[in-house]
């Protein structure tokens, strides 16, 4: 049986894996997301993977590689927020609220694109590596990801912190990391989906 824990007012929550009731939207969300990058993705040919529009756009490979690295960058820094978090049994079933700066990013992240950003270097895909390997890498890291999200369950997402990989110095709550990082993937989702529709596309 889980034990309660107590919030600083003395109301008891019960916590563990078992308490999804924050993070019902985030499983919600990741798992739209694996259906249609599932969808997108997994009949297609290495040529498929490989082939780039005119305009000189990313592949669906090189897609599929900046996600997984991007993924890759934030998963120790969950994992370190994550299991601090338990460790001083930061619980709370609290209404989400977010913040206006979460908001804000998830907003510039949402698909349509509505303006160009500039990749960091560190997310950027490794061409090397062949196209079916990136597909498997993404689809590697959307499954840890998830399991992140698993753990979070039970935490007080508003105020567990999360160190932000490309600004080290700059926190963000882990409800808004997490959300950023699913509308991320749903931006290049998106970009996939017009790569596949683009003229040209290779037919399998």
């Amino acid at each position: 049986m889980t034990t309660p824990r107590f919030r600083a007012g003395g109301a008891p929550l019960v916590t563990g894996p078992q308490q999804l009731t924050t993070m019902a939207p985030f499983l919600r969300e990741a798992t739209v997301n694996r259906e249609t990058a599932s969808a997108l993705l997994a009949p297609l040919s290495d040529a498929q993977l490989a082939w780039r529009p005119s305009d000189g756009g990313w592949s669906l490979a090189q897609v599929c590689g900046h996600m997984a690295r991007a993924t890759e960058l934030y998963l120790p820094q969950l994992d370190a927020s994550i299991e601090a978090a338990h460790a001083r049994a930061a619980y709370s079933d609290a209404p989400l609220r977010g913040t206006l700066l979460g908001r804000l990013l998830v907003w510039s992240m949402e698909p349509p694109p509505r303006f160009r950003m500039k990749t960091f270097a560190v997310m950027e895909p490794l061409d090397h590596r062949p196209p079916a390997q990136l597909r498997a890498d993404y689809l590697a890291t959307q499954e840890a990801f998830r399991l992140r999200l698993e753990r979070a369950a039970g935490l007080d997402l508003a105020h567990v912190k999360v160190r932000i990989p490309e600004f080290p110095i700059s926190r963000l709550a882990l409800d808004s990391v997490l959300a950023f990082l699913l509308a991320h993937e749903r931006r290049h989702l998106w970009q996939a989906t017009s790569i596949r529709q683009a003229r040209g596309f290779p037919v399998a």
